[in-house]
């Protein structure tokens, strides 16, 4: 009987142990509640080869992912208001928030939890190791945050 106990007394510990360490790891991409994953609709160039891995990156980290292809992104960062200053090579509509570059998942799934009062979120360049992009990463990325009024701020390091 003693053994019954301790076994069913491990168990639990051991179920609440996986349970907590769960309630660390960040939220997945997922819809309205629906449990589909969430919707990423990315602009680019049809020869951008970053993009195409940060695409990758995106459906490995659970998000549905279209793609259209443009030869010109001008008329596409202008619309959804990415302050020239914030310009990258591809720019993701994802909900009502717009993601500029090679803007890492953790910082996207931050904004998407939080809902600020901006229009989104950017990762200006290309810079190396960021997801997408090849080369080691040299220290955290600074992520922006942008208003539709081109206001700008740092959101994230």
């Amino acid at each position: 009987m003693r053994k019954i106990i301790i076994g069913v007394a491990a168990a639990a510990a051991l179920g609440g142990i996986v349970l907590f360490q769960r309630s660390l790891l960040p939220a997945s991409p997922r819809g309205a509640g629906d449990g589909a994953p969430m919707a990423a609709v990315v602009h680019k160039t049809p020869t951008c080869g970053c993009c195409a891995n940060y695409i990758t990156y995106l459906k490995r980290k659970g998000f549905e992912v279209e793609v259209q292809n443009h030869d010109d992104l001008t008329a596409i960062k202008e619309q959804y208001g990415v302050p020239g200053g914030l310009e990258s090579c591809h720019t993701t509509v994802i909900g009502d928030y717009v993601s500029e570059g090679h803007v890492p998942v953790e910082s996207i799934m931050s904004m998407l939890a939080e809902k600020p009062a901006i229009a989104g979120l950017a990762l200006p360049g290309m810079p190396a190791g960021a997801p997408g992009m090849g080369g080691v990463a040299r220290g955290e990325f600074p992520v922006y945050g942008f208003t539709a009024s081109g206001d700008v701020s740092r959101y994230q390091e």
